[in-house]
């Protein structure tokens, strides 16, 4: 037992105890009356079977609250009948009534909870289906943009081409999701190559970049690194997409990647740069947080979850973020991925 368990048990039998040195204080004075030539040796045996009662008292004590905690204990994580009877033989039946009322409650909880989990897990499983079962038909709107691109008009190919776009970000978002909701997230892990990454994700959006006019400057190298492939790709998929969101049209636009190692905090890096409108620096610190979308002139193309999910995936995957922005010049985000050594 810990010196902080015998200082609670003290403070908690301090009335006994002190009713105790009571008693031993006026038979002390009556031994003095009654016995002063034997005082001094009833004294010390008087003191000697006080202190003898005072541990031996809180032993008793200390063996009563470990029944108590461990009948409290499996009450709370299980709170059954049987359990509650225990409790209640053990805490003595003047709080039946008290443990009662908390066992009917607890179960009526539980009882919510599971259906709430089973309710969970049908929407999880629905959305999964729905996202699965949407993927085919702009899988062939895909197709059909790849084999009629020539019987279609510049501009009724980027707006179809762009539309399609969007709805597999904002299809892949819900799938992302659904998926962080869960109460497991089951990754897999496998060394990739972080230019690969980088380069399937801008390949998907390779018509976009076109039509936006945002060309791509790459510096990188091929970094290897333990992380998920889908989850990855996701990952800088909503930055790209955020970069050609927010470009300045005014100016010839860019996305500039590099990548490195940051000998300080021994971790591998890949940075995304851009040159478009940028953040204000009073909404920088808020960027993550579900549902923001700061306060820019393209307010309304945002729905405020891409970067929510970018850093929910980026913390389950233990990468670290930083980002700087100077509005109006441009934004700057850096994913530092733990050092893996080579073998």
């Amino acid at each position: 037992m810990k010196p902080t368990d015998w200082l609670n048990i003290l403070k908690e039998s301090r009335p006994w105890i002190i009713l105790l040195c009571i008693s031993d204080a006026f038979f002390i004075f009556l031994a003095w009356v009654a016995y002063p030539e034997t005082f001094k040796l009833l004294v010390g045996i008087m003191i000697i079977f006080s202190v003898t009662s005072i541990v031996f008292g809180m032993i008793l004590v200390w063996k009563r609250h470990e029944k108590q905690d461990r009948a409290f204990y499996d009450f709370f994580r299980e709170p059954s009948q049987e359990h509650e009877s225990e409790l209640i033989k053990i805490i003595g039946k003047l709080h039946k009534e008290k443990v009662n009322y908390l066992g009917n409650k607890l179960r009526r909880l539980n009882d919510q909870l599971d259906e709430v989990k089973l309710q969970t897990i049908d929407y999880e499983e629905f959305i999964e289906s729905w996202v699965h079962e949407i993927k085919a038909p702009i899988s062939l709107v895909t197709l059909i943009l790849e084999n009629r691109k020539e019987e279609m008009s510049e501009l009724v190919y980027q707006r179809i081409e762009h539309a399609r776009i969007n709805i597999s970000d904002n299809v892949e978002q819900i799938l992302f999701y659904a998926r962080l909701q869960a109460s497991h997230v089951d990754y897999r892990l496998e060394r990739i190559s972080l230019s690969n990454c980088c380069e399937e994700a801008l390949f998907e959006l390779q018509e976009l970049l076109d039509e936006k006019g945002v060309k791509v400057i790459s510096q990188m190298e091929d970094v290897p690194i333990v992380s998920d492939t889908k989850a990855l790709q996701f990952i800088f998929t909503q930055i790209f997409v955020n970069t050609i969101k927010y470009s300045n049209e005014e100016i010839d636009k860019f996305i500039w990647l590099k990548t490195g190692f940051d000998s300080i905090k021994k971790r591998h890096y890949l940075r995304i740069s851009d040159n478009g409108i940028g953040v204000l620096n009073s909404d920088l610190p808020f960027i993550f947080d579900k549902g923001f979308t700061g306060d820019n002139p393209n307010k309304k193309q945002s729905t405020g979850i891409g970067l929510y999910l970018v850093k929910k995936l980026c913390d389950e995957l233990q990468i670290e973020i930083e980002v700087e922005s100077q509005y109006g010049e441009g934004f700057e985000i850096q994913f530092l991925f733990p050092k893996i050594d080579k073998q």
